[in-house]
């Protein structure tokens, strides 16, 4: 399909679903700086292959917004479509939600004000900043339009990361964030939800080649008083990482439980609103008290330990190396042809 083809079915779908608008953000399921192809939707969407962006279909306009660094390559990939580019840095470009406040959510006599969102793409704290200013509705539309040619989510093998470059073992952390959050949480049953591919690299002692240039596994972790558990595909694990989940009692299911995992905790759900995203928070069950709280796990990898702290230096001496190496070959390279 084109892009003109794909935001015209896509609009079909607003239609049966009653939306007024749809938002396709350039985000994935885990708050990723870098993500894996699975999730370009926004990029799939607008044709945009910026790592940047975010669009809007209404009824009757599409829109692109992104910042300076793609006004250019914006400029030439959205030639063809209907999509109309939104510069970021205008002085006079409204924002997603003030645009949405302004077009839909205020609009004279619409016959729906509904604003569809994909709760996956979105971080609790986001969705419920946009739900206080427009009525917002948890669906998702491009599932069912991308069905041709999808990536599927990657499916390379985990691998333990040793003590030895980690500093510390996997029971030494676990025992530590139990403690901070049995504080946190004032009650003996408790659950802390976690999305963030980083943390759970870092909490598990894991490494993955699941997104480019990020040592990182796609997967979910639910860390409780008496267990923990990883949310990850099944192909994902060979004999050595079994060995090695099972050694740190490390329970294991289907990436994709994890939604119905969460519809039975009870007692204390502790999440980072800045990180977890929608989806999880709607399958928290109602009558689990919510503890919205910036993550543990985040603030201790950031407190690097002696080997950690070791390791980088000689990363950095070794990256220093290769930078000056090509540095000498850049100015002889410069030197000979301008001599030439």
């Amino acid at each position: 399909m084109t892009v003109n083809e794909k935001i015209a079915a896509l609009r079909q779908k607003m239609r049966e679903n009653g939306l007024a608008a749809y938002v396709v953000p350039g985000n994935d399921p885990h708050a990723s700086e870098y993500m894996a192809s699975h999730w370009c939707e926004m990029q799939w969407l607008s044709g945009f292959s910026g790592e940047a962006g975010t669009v809007v279909v209404t009824l009757d306009r599409a829109l692109l917004w992104t910042d300076s660094r793609y006004y250019l390559q914006a400029g030439i990939e959205l030639k063809g479509s209907t999509i109309e580019l939104m510069r970021e840095s205008d002085v006079d470009c409204p924002s997603v939600i003030e645009w949405l406040c302004n077009e839909v959510a205020n609009a004279a006599c619409p016959d729906t004000k509904w604003i569809g969102v994909n709760p996956e793409m979105f971080s609790v704290n986001d969705y419920q900043e946009w739900k206080e200013k427009v009525d917002l509705k948890s669906i998702d539309l491009i599932k069912d339009l991308w069905t041709e040619g999808r990536p599927l989510i990657p499916q390379d093998k985990l691998y333990p990361y040793s003590a030895d470059f980690a500093g510390e073992s996997v029971d030494s952390k676990l025992q530590r964030m139990r403690e901070i959050v049995n504080c946190k949480s004032n009650n003996r049953k408790w659950a802390l939800v976690t999305n963030a591919l980083d943390e759970i690299a870092w909490l598990l002692n894991i490494r993955g080649n699941d997104v480019e240039y990020n040592p990182v596994v796609i997967s979910y972790v639910v860390l409780e008083a008496d267990k923990c558990t990883l949310f990850v595909d099944a192909a994902k694990i060979d004999s050595p990482a079994q060995n090695y989940l099972d050694f740190n009692n490390i329970d294991i299911l289907p990436y994709e439980a994890v939604y119905d995992y969460i519809r039975g905790l009870d007692g204390t759900v502790l999440y980072d609103g800045a990180r977890v995203n929608e989806a999880l928070f709607e399958a928290i069950p109602e009558n689990c008290k919510k503890i919205n709280t910036k993550s543990p796990i985040l603030i201790d990898k950031a407190q690097k330990n002696k080997v950690e702290l070791d390791g980088e230096r000689k990363a950095m001496r070794h990256d220093a190396a290769a930078l000056t190496r090509f540095f000498k070959w850049l100015e002889e390279k410069a030197l000979a042809m301008f001599c030439a």
